[in-house]
């Protein structure tokens, strides 16, 4: 996306970035790039738009043997120190052991209690210490004993202070949710950076059909056939941005029959 953003601004978008940055290895984060490129795209998107239209996050809180309460706690004083400055908030969330992330007991399970009380004192200190404000995303544990709420992670408060048009609250998102409505641009089972945590992945970015990209393609992966449709979005025709996604941008794909591919 840094390409872009001049010409972004140019058109007159409003922008705002949420970045993932965990400190995770490549136990549980096989695809992503090292943390040090992750952190300077932060940097720059930040030099670029301000502090107040990048947003952090680190999530999903992972306790294992490896990834103790200590090492969160080095962690994230390590991160805090890095982005100071370039973002005024951080949105956190635990782990969600959602059906799909049983085959990874070894490394993945739920938090107990004290375990996220824990996580919240040491993180709300820390990040106050960097002057950067806390978020929960989806809370299912009140933390507002250390000062944390849910603020949205798309929420009005941001929208109306950055003058962004929104709708309210979308009562159809998950329990706990507080964001505003919005129009998500990502797909199901087309990142390959294969996080063990993730469940917008069905398998094994490597062993995925349709793993093959085409940067010239209008679309995030794939392309529509001759029984899609075209389903556009209400109040959403916006300029094109040059070599990027096309219908994102304008609607959503109605997919039709699959035709099963011949033995052949």
């Amino acid at each position: 996306m840094l390409p872009y953003l001049d010409e972004i601004g140019r058109m007159g978008h409003m922008c705002l970035f949420q970045v993932t940055v965990t400190g995770y290895g490549r136990d549980l984060e096989p695809g992503v790039p090292p943390k040090a490129s992750v952190t300077d795209a932060f940097r720059r998107i930040s030099e670029k738009l301000g502090p107040d239209r990048i947003a952090w996050r680190y999530d999903p809180i992972i306790i294992n043997e490896r990834h103790s309460l200590a090492w969160h706690s080095r962690k994230f004083e390590t991160l805090c120190g890095e982005l100071e400055g370039y973002t005024d908030r951080c949105i956190f969330s635990f782990l969600d052991m959602y059906g799909k992330l049983s085959g990874h007991s070894d490394l993945l399970r739920s938090l107990t209690s004290s375990e996220m009380d824990a996580m919240a004192s040491m993180m709300s200190k820390t990040a106050a210490e960097h002057g950067i404000e806390l978020s929960y995303c989806c809370p299912r544990y009140d933390l507002s004993a250390f000062g944390i709420e849910n603020l949205g992670c798309i929420d009005r408060r941001t929208m109306t202070r950055l003058g962004i048009p929104f709708e309210d609250e979308d009562s159809k998102l998950r329990e706990g949710c507080r964001c505003i409505k919005s129009i998500d641009i990502g797909e199901y089972n087309t990142c390959a950076h294969g996080c063990l945590y993730c469940y917008a992945n069905a398998s094994d970015p490597s062993t995925r059909e349709g793993r093959v990209y085409d940067p010239s393609a209008e679309m995030l992966s794939g392309s529509p056939g001759p029984e899609d449709e075209i389903v556009p979005l209400k109040g959403r025709e916006v300029p094109r941005i040059t070599d990027f996604f096309d219908y994102t941008q304008y609607g959503r794909i109605r997919r039709g029959p699959r035709r099963q591919p011949s033995p052949n």
